[in-house]
């Protein structure tokens, strides 16, 4: 009879512990790398945010795989003066400047025009920011304005990313589509981001083709991904990050060449993508066009990136080309696609205006907005390297 009793009594206590411990799940966003944060301060002036959980110290992140790409890790490559079309000059201390020409690059097979500025991150001399200005300006203005050393040209349309710069939210991708076009907002599943310490990193937080830090984006609508990219970003304390901007395709997370999958090359051709809409990320990354990347290697180096294209001379690259070239010539462990197209401009300060360009604007590529061949476009944010 006690024994019955006793089951009796279990069973009824069973319904009240199971709903003692039913409590509210709360999903929390994971934390960017860099600096260990405890908490959000909020995604703009006025708005609260995510809880932050902390991260590592690594300059950038996102989901490690393993795969073929980790032979080129430990691995330092640059190109050598001379070599295949390459022209090497140095800037000033721990500034290097790269300039390519080639009639048949290797890679794409075709005219290409390629400048690069590589920065030591090391060097205490200098300092990165990423810019941002009402209304927009030329790349070239920016450069006079802010007596930079070199300045490319940075973020995609204001409303479809998230520009943070000096630690104030300027947009937090408010919008789900691009523009009026209707097509889905894929261009902020990763982003490079300056910490407190002005240490440059970069962060893939991933989009319905794939996941990064926060899981389960992939295989989701670009609206839903929107949103989660948005919470993440938001999560990052604007005074550990004072200056962030998203921007796609992640070319390299952690030499992870994500770049060579980022469009369908299984099931949609060359000529279907030439005729979709040029918003559209089938068109837009698979198409040859000028391009902008900002790159981080694992000695520590900041690389800014400009193709030409539009061209005979200068044909331009897609992302899975750009992706591929960057790995051959910098090996970098991290590496983002900016805006490009007629946006793509790079200043560079040197010790001869021969060698570096425009006399005047320094613009040492050759632009071109709209069809006008050596046009800048006007745009509202930028990266540059200034003295301290």
């Amino acid at each position: 009879m006690r024994k019955l009793q006793r089951i009796f009594w279990i069973l009824a206590v069973i319904p009240f512990l199971i709903a003692g411990c039913d409590k509210p799940h709360h999903t929390e966003i994971p934390g960017p790398p860099g600096p260990g944060n405890t908490e959000n301060q909020g995604g703009n002036e006025n708005q609260g945010g995510n809880e932050n959980q902390g991260g590592n110290e690594n300059q950038g992140g996102g989901n490690t795989h393993s795969g073929p790409w980790d032979e080129n890790r430990g691995k330092v490559v640059r190109p050598v003066n001379g070599q295949d079309g390459w022209t090497v000059t140095t800037v000033m201390e721990g500034i290097t400047y790269y300039a390519f020409s080639s009639s048949k690059e290797s890679i794409t097979g075709v005219a290409q025009k390629v400048f690069v500025v590589d920065l030591d991150l090391s060097n205490p001399k200098y300092e990165v920011k990423l810019t941002r200005t009402a209304p927009s300006v030329f790349t070239s203005t920016v450069h006079a304005n802010y007596n930079s050393i070199a300045t490319i040209n940075a973020g995609y349309e204001q409303g479809s990313i998230y520009i943070r710069s000096g630690g104030l939210n300027y947009s937090q991708i408010p919008n789900t589509v691009i523009g009026d076009t209707g097509q889905d907002n894929w261009k902020s599943e990763g982003a490079f981001y300056i910490d407190s310490n002005g240490k440059p990193g970069m962060v893939f937080v991933g989009s319905p083709k794939r996941d990064g830090v926060v899981s389960g984006i992939k295989g989701g609508t670009y609206a839903e991904a929107v949103k989660k990219q948005r919470a993440y970003y938001d999560a990052m304390k604007r005074a550990d990050y004072p200056f962030l901007l998203s921007s796609a395709p992640t070319m390299i997370d952690d030499f992870e060449p994500l770049g060579e999958t980022f469009c369908d090359y299984q099931n949609i051709t060359e000529s279907q993508a030439n005729n979709l809409n040029s918003e559209n990320l089938e068109h837009h990354q698979r198409v040859r066009h000028p391009r902008t990347a900002v790159a981080l290697t694992e000695d520590n180096h900041l690389i800014l990136f400009v193709v030409d294209g539009r061209r005979t001379s200068r044909k331009g690259m897609s992302c899975k080309e750009l992706t591929d070239f960057l790995i051959r010539w910098f090996n970098p462990q991290y590496a983002l696609n900016l805006d490009g197209g007629g946006s793509t401009a790079m200043c560079v300060e040197g010790l001869s205006n021969s060698q570096y360009g425009n006399s005047t604007t320094h613009v040492v590529n050759s632009p071109i907005d709209g069809s006008v061949n050596g046009q800048e476009r006007a745009r509202d944010t930028h990266i540059v390297i200034l003295y301290k």
